[in-house]
């Protein structure tokens, strides 16, 4: 998945290839269709998160074009050679639907997240209750 490539401005002739997807690594943007400039690989289409650094850092996000359809396939939005209309994105602030009930991984990070945090307040609420009963036994041995 995550090979190099040189990064090339996206090419307005690709536009209408491959559905152009919010990543689905970190949520944030919409993947760009780009060309390699590498000689080994000159002019093959890789799609990667704008987030993507070319040294491998940042988001994960990287597929040459063969593995995007898979990754496509996987996530529901491609079927056979046709794509789903409710896996296009028009523009950034949409979010990517994908066959999870409708939610995109972003909203799946923060509901994780609010999980975590009310099990942290239950958790607190339950210290505090053992420790007024400690000290309400406490206080009846005393008299």
């Amino acid at each position: 998945m995550a090979s190099q490539s040189s990064v090339s401005a996206p090419d307005p002739r690709l536009s209408e290839e491959l559905p152009l997807i919010t990543c689905t690594e970190c949520g944030r943007k919409k993947v760009l269709r780009l060309k390699s400039r590498q000689e080994w690989s000159f002019g093959q289409v890789f799609y990667c998160c704008p987030m993507h650094k070319r040294d491998g850092t940042g988001c994960p996000f990287w597929f040459w074009k063969e593995d995007y359809v898979e990754h496509l396939k996987k996530i529901g939005i491609l079927n056979g050679g046709e794509w789903s209309r409710k896996g296009n994105i028009k523009d950034d602030d949409e979010k990517m639907m994908l066959g999870n009930g409708g939610t995109s991984r972003k909203e799946e990070d923060s509901s994780a997240e609010v999980v975590r945090l009310l099990r942290s307040i239950c958790m607190l609420c339950y210290c505090i209750l053992v420790v007024q009963v400690v000290m309400l036994f406490v206080h009846l041995l005393k008299r």
